[in-house]
């Protein structure tokens, strides 16, 4: 008989563990724990005072109070605009940032308060 050119297959590295948060709103069954479930901490609550006051003085930098992508994207933006057009983009960036912030810190609120 002849032998096989095939070798030993690799082994499978095991599932990552699945990760559930167990908070679901709107579900009135709480999810059980078990094997392989993490319990997930319910997100934090964000200030809308505290968002526009810190947007008002970082610009929008302040953003990354409320949202790493959005104060990133906004924080990149102006960046780049400054860096073509000089300072008269702060003008128009610093105003649309506290707007932003303001809305996404109320959005968070009312959606955690449910």
């Amino acid at each position: 008989m002849a032998e096989s050119s095939g070798s030993t297959p690799r082994p499978i590295p095991p599932h990552p563990p699945l990760v559930s948060g167990g908070w679901y709103h709107g579900m009135s069954v709480e999810e059980v724990l078990g094997p392989g479930r993490v319990p997930l901490e319910e997100p934090v609550d964000r200030s809308v005072g505290a968002a526009l006051a810190l947007t008002m003085m970082f610009g929008p930098v302040g953003l990354f109070y409320v949202s790493m992508v959005g104060g990133l994207a906004c924080t990149a933006l102006t960046i780049v605009a400054v860096l073509l057009y000089g300072p008269a983009p702060l003008l128009i960036a610093w105003p649309i940032s506290m707007v932003c912030s303001g809305i996404i810190a109320g959005a968070m609120r009312k959606e955690y308060r449910q």
